[in-house]
């Protein structure tokens, strides 16, 4: 069980990729290099009940997987990813696409569009101290790879962000290839998290050699 819900990271990057390809390709005239991600689940878009149950099936089995974390984790780091991953259900994971999403570029912007660039503010921000724990939780060459992630993450998020200035205007040139790198970089990590959480934390209790296992409250990372 607890395999499985570790597990679950993986489902839902799978899920999150296929509606991401689904709806842009059914969402006629839309730019997958030129318009967010977020214009999916937009008020107004034509493709937004299938991206919004996208959402909700990729944020629920997120929270599996946070679940999971909380259930095996044996580094304080490593528990504290679970309980983020948590709160960012909680918190932002359904709100920003469900009661502030975004409005269609064809409609006038109000308070949910403030409301979506905070939300979303939050999310990147929890994510970046997600990956930040792992890379305590994990040294090596783990540990690299999250720090080139949270570099990754905040160059092209905030060069998405530059992009969408120019949404009034309808000229948002690479805001979704921008975003998308983004995005993409995450759900990698995630996956990769996943792999590392099973093999060092739940690998010991199916019988591996307890190399990582702390042996007193003051081993803990």
């Amino acid at each position: 069980m607890k395999k499985t819900l570790l597990l679950a990271a993986v489902a839902a990057v799978a899920v999150y990729v296929a509606g991401d390809v689904a709806a842009s390709s059914a969402y006629d005239g839309y730019s997958y290099l030129d318009q967010a991600i977020s214009e999916l689940s937009a008020f107004g878009s034509p493709v937004r009940p299938l991206m919004m149950t996208v959402i909700l099936v990729h944020n629920v089995l997120l929270l599996a997987f946070g679940i999971g974390l909380l259930l095996v984790a044996k580094r304080k780091s490593v528990w504290w990813i679970g309980a983020l991953q948590i709160a960012q259900f909680v918190l932002v994971g359904i709100a920003t696409h469900t009661f502030w999403a975004m409005s269609s570029r064809d409609r006038a912007t109000g308070f949910n569009d403030t409301m979506h660039i905070v939300l979303s503010g939050v999310f990147s921000l929890l994510v970046v101290a997600m990956m930040a724990l792992s890379a305590v939780a994990y040294p090596g060459w783990f540990r690299r790879y999250s720090l080139v992630t949270i570099v990754v993450v905040v160059a092209f998020g905030i060069a998405s962000s530059v992009a969408m200035r120019g949404i009034e205007q309808n000229d948002t040139p690479w805001a979704g290839g921008f975003e998308r790198i983004n995005a993409y970089a995450y759900f990698a990590w995630l996956v990769a998290l996943a792999v590392m959480v099973i093999r060092h934390e739940l690998g010991t209790v199916q019988g591996r050699a307890p190399n990582l296992k702390p042996t007193s409250s003051a081993g803990r990372r």
